[in-house]
């Protein structure tokens, strides 16, 4: 036998994975966990109290949202360099913006290029390339991408808070344009030729329900179940996290036990992203997007029952699994629907209404506990809807599925 074909075989992940990895990675920084770390910083430049500086934060992010909606679909029409260039120049102008943010006008502008350029563009960038890799497997690639924020999520606040004790908070924001114009872009720009972006390859039929046209999209009787589907997670978690000091007292959670369970709530939520890639793979992103509600409706109900602490495990362990579930299926279930050549309108729709969705969710909590309604209560509330909308909306996604299949 030749002696080069004695030598082990080396496996390397395809570059679509890696650069829907780096590009959710890099999003970090537009998203609002790494943002919020500068919060005490942003109010003393610029004058500002905690509900000000959040006010500001809202309006930028409801912005961003809306221009996704528009440009969503835009990006499908450029090639995949192109794109990747538009958003790291969106991107770098709002970190070089931050740190030289003096008035609020100025943060308002730089929190909108955050958005946009980080938690919108990038985001969508490692997301759609991962949905319309060619061949089987996609739920595996959508999984790997994202990947990316929760290793984000995982180290780069310590990270943060280490750096904030040798460098002056606003040269860390200009550093980190840097690694963004001069690492992240080339690398990815590299990565991304040759990859299907468009989503035409030609051996792969689109189904009969394509979608080009927004307005097409949103008579879909179809989009507006899985909208009720997939929008549950992201408002009830991000209410549920934006109040959880008033839930951890009406719980008798011990405050030490936080941190810990974000702990458990951040692997729960990469073992939901994994095992639904693979799921979906096997059975389908409709049915799966049936069922995947279920870990946090469990969750809200054990609001309602008489655990004690123990709850606080069983609570950011299903919102954990369900958010991971939940951000792999929506990139998934639009290729199932609509086919991969609609995935960036479908998904920039999408992501505007989930931008939306979070923006309102805090009000609405807020006003809820403000007016004396009890955590069980509202547990108890998220719950039921949970099942209401696994048992009216799945049954129409499933009949659009099995329409797909003859």
């Amino acid at each position: 036998m030749p002696l080069a074909a004695q030598q082990p075989v080396r496996i390397r992940p395809p570059r679509v994975i890696v650069f829907g990895f780096l590009a959710t990675f890099a999003s970090s920084f537009g998203q609002t966990f790494f943002i919020g770390l500068f919060n005490p910083q942003f109010q003393v430049a610029i004058g500002v109290d905690g509900s000000q500086l959040g006010l500001l934060y809202g309006i930028a992010t409801l912005a961003s949202g809306t221009s996704l909606f528009w440009l969503g679909g835009m990006l499908d029409r450029i090639s995949l360099p192109q794109a990747t260039a538009l958003t790291i120049g969106i991107f770098t102008s709002g970190t070089l913006l931050a740190g030289g943010a003096s008035t609020s006008i100025l943060l308002l502008l730089a929190f909108f290029l955050l958005r946009l350029g980080g938690q919108g563009f990038m985001m969508h960038l490692g997301i759609v390339a991962a949905a319309r890799r060619d061949g089987s497997h996609k739920g595996k690639a959508i999984a790997w991408a994202s990947m990316g924020v929760i290793v984000g999520e995982a180290t780069l606040p310590a990270m943060v808070v280490a750096a904030l004790s040798e460098v002056q908070w606003r040269w860390l924001w200009t550093m980190i344009g840097a690694v963004l114009l001069l690492l992240v872009l080339p690398v990815l720009t590299t990565l991304s030729r040759g990859l299907n972006w468009r989503g035409d390859t030609q051996d792969e039929a689109q189904p009969a329900g394509a979608i080009h046209r927004r307005r097409i999209l949103l008579r879909q009787p179809t989009f507006w179940a899985s909208l009720a589907l997939l929008l549950a997670s992201p408002f009830m978690t991000t209410g549920f996290l934006f109040e959880q000091t008033v839930f951890s007292r009406q719980m008798h959670w011990h405050p030490g036990l936080i941190g810990a369970a974000f702990t458990v709530f951040a692997l729960c939520r990469a073992f939901g992203t994994w095992s639904y890639g693979r799921a979906s793979d096997r059975f389908g992103a409709v049915p799966m997007s049936r069922i995947h509600l279920i870990p946090m409706a469990m969750a809200f109900a054990c609001l309602a029952l008489p655990l004690g602490s123990a709850s606080i495990w069983a609570v950011f362990a299903g919102l954990g699994y369900t958010n991971g579930a939940s951000s792999l299926l929506g990139g998934a279930l639009w290729v199932e629907l609509f086919g991969a050549a609609s995935m960036g309108l479908v998904r920039g729709v999408f992501m505007a209404c989930v931008v939306a969705s979070t923006a309102m969710a805090p009000m609405v909590l807020g006003t809820l506990l403000s007016h004396g309604v009890r955590a069980g209560a509202i547990g108890v509330a998220f719950a039921a809807y949970c099942a209401a909308a696994m048992l009216l909306a799945g049954p129409l996604l499933h009949r659009h599925a099995r329409k797909l299949a003859l």
